[in-house]
């Protein structure tokens, strides 16, 4: 038998059930994330973190908005919708700032500029 991608599916959905329900992570919020496999193993990326804690995109928002003076507490309008910024892609170079469509909660990624225009710090 040999691994392929409809069984690390299978196998990632199982895994998630599995520390999800678990009550001795109930303080915790568990994610089994990306994996990487060849015919024989699999390994995935898992991630854990305490309920109610910044995420790492929230924490670099705070960090990338000051230095780009963004504020993170404005609510933009964009052609006729409300957006908020929710986080900060640092790795993602030409469009870091992650934003939430306020009406449909759908995410959206900015621009350094484009979040410098609609959530600029007020002079």
């Amino acid at each position: 038998m040999k691994l392929n991608r409809q069984i690390v599916k299978d196998f990632r959905a199982i895994l998630d059930d599995i520390l999800n329900d678990n009550e001795s992570l109930e303080q915790f919020i568990v994610k089994v994330g990306n994996a990487s496999f060849d015919d024989t193993e699999v390994t995935f990326k898992v991630n854990l973190r305490l309920k109610g804690a910044e995420t790492r995109e929230q924490k670099d928002l705070r960090r990338f908005a000051e230095m780009d003076k963004v504020d993170t507490s404005k609510i933009a309008e964009v052609r006729g919708e409300k957006y908020s910024l929710i986080g900060y892609r640092r790795t993602a170079k030409t469009r870091p700032y992650i934003v939430q469509n306020l009406h449909n909660d759908k995410e959206y990624i900015f621009t350094t500029a484009l979040a410098q225009q609609y959530f600029g710090v007020e002079v």
